[in-house]
């Protein structure tokens, strides 16, 4: 049994720098990022391409549109069953199996005779899409040393790269070489799953005559690892909810803002696209930043202060004339803003399971990622009865909502609220 010590524990936000954990393991957090950017441009190529799929097989707009909900769903939301899978066994491959299986479905999409066959290759790539990322978050955690925030940014950057290098790449390859020419994708995507198939397994294998693995697994945080299971378990689940609420704000911006500029501004269509491009690269870059400030001054305070500050940006933005510098650039401050905090909430849902790591991430990027964008159509309708303006001055204000839900899990994670609530171990 243990026995209390004057010393005290440390602290869930801020961890004292002599603290011993694991050093990061930067070739294979090098390799997982760039299989992250692959396996992205698979799940972002199928979109754009839609116009040439209802001509090659003659669909409506209706079976046009199930392609895109098929690949949404299997992508997407069924990672925290992917999750499940991955969870109950150690083999590291798995994030190759994923990478392969993605890419052998992806890149025969172009090539298959008939509708159904078609919708196959999509389930199949989009399960690839699922298997990956769960796994993927899993590793970048526990192979990230201390840094772990600013580790799964650099890891989330690359997934950003890659859903931008999908419709470019997708489409120039069906534009030279028609719809057969999405097999062009298939040689980088089963390069790097050998490359993972060979290297993974080998980087996480322990050294001879030492029982730990070369790069051990950071622990949790000891705050964390004390709470009781029911609490971490709320925890999550709140944590769940404000990442949903916060992709409702951050697709309803990406959905919105263009048609803002188009209807409400008199702006053309091409300056409402680079404006938006810039804002998600900015987005990518305030992620990074979020990762490096979460792990030196806190996961939650960092997530609240960028929270905190969508509701003022919006609302400076609608107030001036759109395509004005100030404007845009308050549009592009709230995008960073809104941004900054996906690596950090993914690390807090490792931490909070951090038996069941794969888990918690397709929790996280799959499935309440997925929920939130399943509220923009409401959106959509605040903006059919009030109009445009309206709709984003509420989507700015709904980030009061995810605040709150950050208060709620930083309470639930206090460890003297912990005491109080469940005893303390003497």
């Amino acid at each position: 049994m243990q026995t209390e010590t004057a010393a005290a524990p440390p602290r869930y936000e801020r961890p004292p720098r002599h603290e011993p954990v694991a050093g990061a393991h930067l070739p294979l957090l090098v390799a997982m990022t760039v299989a992250h950017a692959v396996v992205d441009t698979y799940a972002t190529t199928v979109y754009p391409l839609l116009p040439f799929w209802q001509e090659k097989f003659g669909l409506t707009y209706g079976l046009a549109g199930l392609i895109a909900a098929v690949a949404s769903l299997t992508g997407s939301v069924a990672q925290p069953l992917v999750g499940i899978v991955t969870d109950r066994g150690r083999d590291p491959r798995w994030v190759a199996l994923s990478v392969a299986t993605a890419t052998i479905g992806i890149s025969l999409i172009g090539v298959m005779p008939a509708y159904g066959a078609f919708l196959a290759m999509v389930v199949i790539g989009g399960i690839g899409v699922a298997g990956f990322h769960p796994q993927g978050y899993k590793i970048v955690g526990s192979y990230a040393g201390r840094n772990s925030a600013l580790a799964t940014s650099w890891f989330l950057v690359g997934g950003n790269v890659g859903v931008a290098l999908g419709p470019i790449v997708g489409t120039s390859l069906v534009l030279w070489f028609g719809t057969a020419g999405t097999l062009g994708l298939a040689p980088v995507g089963l390069a790097i799953a050998a490359y993972l198939w060979w290297a993974v397994p080998r980087w996480t294998a322990a050294a001879p005559g030492d029982a730990r693995p070369k790069a051990a697994p950071a622990p949790p945080p000891m705050d964390i690892a004390a709470l009781g299971w029911a609490r971490r378990v709320f925890a999550l689940a709140v944590l769940v909810l404000l990442v949903a609420l916060r992709s409702t704000i951050s697709s309803s911006f990406n959905s919105y803002v263009p048609l803002y500029f188009v209807r409400e501004a008199g702006q053309t269509e091409a300056f409402a696209s680079q404006v938006l491009s810039v804002m998600l690269l900015i987005g990518a870059g305030a992620t990074l930043a979020g990762g490096h400030l979460a792990d030196r001054y806190g996961r939650l305070r960092v997530l609240a202060l960028t929270l905190a500050g969508v509701p003022f940006t919006v609302a400076a933005f609608l107030a001036l004339p759109a395509a004005s510098p100030v404007a845009i650039a308050m549009l592009w401050a709230s995008g960073a803003l809104i941004l900054a905090g996906f690596s950090i909430t993914v690390v807090l849902a490792q931490e909070l399971w951090f038996e069941r790591r794969a888990l918690a991430s397709g929790l996280i990027v799959g499935f309440a990622f997925g929920m939130g964008g399943l509220l923009v159509p409401g959106v959509g309708t605040i903006a059919d009865v009030y109009g445009l303006r309206t709709a984003l001055l509420s989507v700015g204000f709904l980030a009061l909502l995810p605040l709150v839900l950050t208060a709620v899990v930083g309470w639930l994670l206090s460890p003297g609220n912990a005491a109080r609530r469940e005893g303390t171990v003497s």
